[in-house]
């Protein structure tokens, strides 16, 4: 069964969403207008709290329209790499998250935070924990999940969590059921962990997946690392999870004909 694909509005820059070429412009409207017509389930954008209001709920009612979801955002993106989860700074930005996902629709927080180097890990993860806590007591009430991601340092240097270990360990700490995983497939690989494992092994906490191929973090398929993507498809269903998967990834061939060539790929394994 074809998972619930979501593409993105910008990974690394607000203004690079994952069809700049194909779509018939960049801006989020008619990204999502696209991402409709090529049978994505939903889209994700890591920049949404920069966007103004009135475009967060266009954007949420043009997912809407469509039958769309709306996927995870980064909390506080523009200090995605300091210790504000570890330091509490993080709880000053809730609001605008809070907000932002009310208006876009999305029940997805991905959180991630920067390493202190003048404080201990065990420290800055215990007090990440219990921050996650005191954030999704308060994001409860509009069923938003926080989610921890494992990163790694090739592609997010300096972040606090770089091991699987880390990120259950926060979860399992904040007790709370709106604190839970983001398995990001590619950073998981890269560590040499077995991504499908991880799934399996993370039902009950997994909050939000999203996938690349490596190298480059290009589409499965594309890449030379030979994931088995047969195998995390297949983990995703035993684990019956129904969110969206989110493509956190930028095409292996440039221009508009890459991105075409991605869709297919994504055809084939039956991802799409």
């Amino acid at each position: 069964m074809p998972l619930r694909l979501a593409g993105h509005l910008g990974v690394r820059a607000p203004d690079q969403p994952l069809f700049a070429k194909s779509a018939a412009a960049i801006d989020p409207l008619t990204q999502i207008a696209a991402m409709a017509e090529y049978g994505l389930a939903g889209v994700f954008d890591n920049f949404l709290t920069l966007r103004p209001p009135e475009v967060q709920s266009a954007m949420g009612e043009g997912l809407s329209a469509r039958g769309m979801a709306m996927g995870s955002f980064v909390h506080d993106p523009l200090r995605w790499d300091q210790p504000c989860w570890s330091s509490g700074e993080a709880l000053h930005a809730l609001p605008a998250s809070l907000e932002a996902a009310r208006r876009s629709g999305s029940r997805t927080i991905n959180c991630v935070t920067g390493l202190d180097r003048g404080r201990g890990r065990p420290e800055q993860l215990r007090a990440m924990a219990e921050n996650l806590a005191r954030a999704a007591d308060r994001a409860a009430p509009s069923d938003i999940m926080l989610c921890v991601e494992t990163t790694h340092a090739a592609y997010a240097p300096g972040a606090l969590i770089d091991s699987i270990a880390d990120a259950k360990g926060v979860v399992s700490a904040a007790a709370h059921p709106g604190v839970r995983l983001n398995v990001d497939v590619a950073h998981l690989a890269m560590h040499g962990i077995d991504p499908a494992g991880a799934i399996l092994e993370n039902p009950s906490v997994l909050g939000m997946v999203q996938i690349a191929d490596l190298p480059g973090r290009v589409e499965p398929g594309a890449g030379s690392a030979s994931l088995d993507w047969a195998a995390i498809i297949a983990a995703l269903g035993e684990a019956e999870y129904s969110g969206l998967v989110e493509l956190e990834l930028e095409p292996a061939e440039p221009g508009a004909a890459g991105e075409r060539a991605m869709l297919s790929r994504l055809t084939r394994l039956g991802l799409l």
